[in-house]
């Protein structure tokens, strides 16, 4: 009965029909009949996927979305005016007329968009199941991994570049490298070349530095030993040193602050989940016949 009210529910708040009636013996819910054909040679993996989409497609009909959705009403007008290109029908008559051929019954586009919308049926998530906030921070505390938040490294940079300096660029590249051994703890102020974006000082992530000067100097800085200078590094633009000046860790947010990415992160699951169990009532439900045709 705990499967029964879960499809009953399911169905009268919006999602799938099941169907007109549904009849139960016991424990047993019996639902609609349906012939599915495969070829000879399909795996069962995809007798299983074309079972699966059979019954959506079924269930989909059944709530009328391929007479009423309205994607799927512009695309069979649009099909109507190519077939009939100097008709002065207006969109409804066209669509009726597409409907009268029983053209949403085999077109590829109505197929996706039912299925499509089958499964997003599928997914809804009742009240009841919807995270707590104790249940959003259960989440976070699990799966830290998915929400923790890059840490910063504040480095200084001076940067060769290979389209102006050419053929000098490795004996420019150890003459900074004395510069820079003997400037201590000053800033290297007027040394180098300029670069869109580049700063003296900056802070940025480990990710932001990559995608910026590419993996080479990402990893140099991450090896980086605080206060000496590392390099050169090679990039697309040139040669590339750099100071770290310090180093701030990954950390977690608390929840009040990344409440919203939590949130959505553990609905995809439980839309997942419930995905899998309502599929798993449906084709518990239908009797299928599976016909392998040459």
């Amino acid at each position: 009965m705990q499967m029964l009210r879960t499809l009953l529910n399911f169905f009268l708040i919006g999602g799938l029909l099941f169907g007109a009636k549904v009849i139960v013996e016991g424990r047993r819910i019996e639902g609609p009949e349906i012939t599915v054909r495969v070829p000879m040679d399909a795996t069962e993996a995809e007798v299983a996927n074309t079972v699966r989409e059979a019954i959506l497609l079924n269930e989909a009909r059944r709530y009328g979305w391929d007479r009423r959705d309205p994607i799927v009403f512009t695309h069979l007008v649009r099909n109507m005016r190519f077939i009939e290109p100097n008709s002065t029908a207006d969109d409804l008559a066209l669509y009726e007329r597409a409907l009268e051929m029983n053209m949403q019954a085999h077109d590829p586009v109505v197929r996706s968009r039912l299925l499509y919308r089958a499964g997003e049926s599928l997914a809804y998530v009742p009240e009841d199941r919807m995270p707590t906030r104790e249940q959003l921070e259960a989440h976070l505390q699990a799966h830290r991994d998915r929400f923790e938040r890059e840490g910063r490294v504040r480095f200084q940079h001076v940067f060769l570049s290979r389209s102006k300096r050419g053929d000098t660029l490795p004996a420019d590249a150890g003459s900074m490298r004395e510069q820079l051994s003997m400037l201590g703890d000053e800033a290297p102020q007027g040394l180098g070349d300029p670069l869109p974006g580049l700063r003296l000082e900056q802070s940025a992530t480990p990710s932001q530095i990559k995608d910026d000067y590419g993996l080479e100097l990402a990893k140099a800085i991450e090896e980086a030993v605080p206060g000496e200078w590392q390099g050169p590094a090679t990039s697309v633009y040139g040669l590339h040193f750099v100071r770290v000046i310090d180093k701030d860790p990954a950390y977690l947010p608390e929840l009040e602050v990344i409440v919203a990415e939590v949130r959505a992160d553990r609905l995809r699951e439980i839309r997942d989940a419930l995905r899998i169990e309502r599929m798993d009532a449906l084709r518990g439900a239908y009797t299928v016949q599976v016909e392998r045709t040459p």
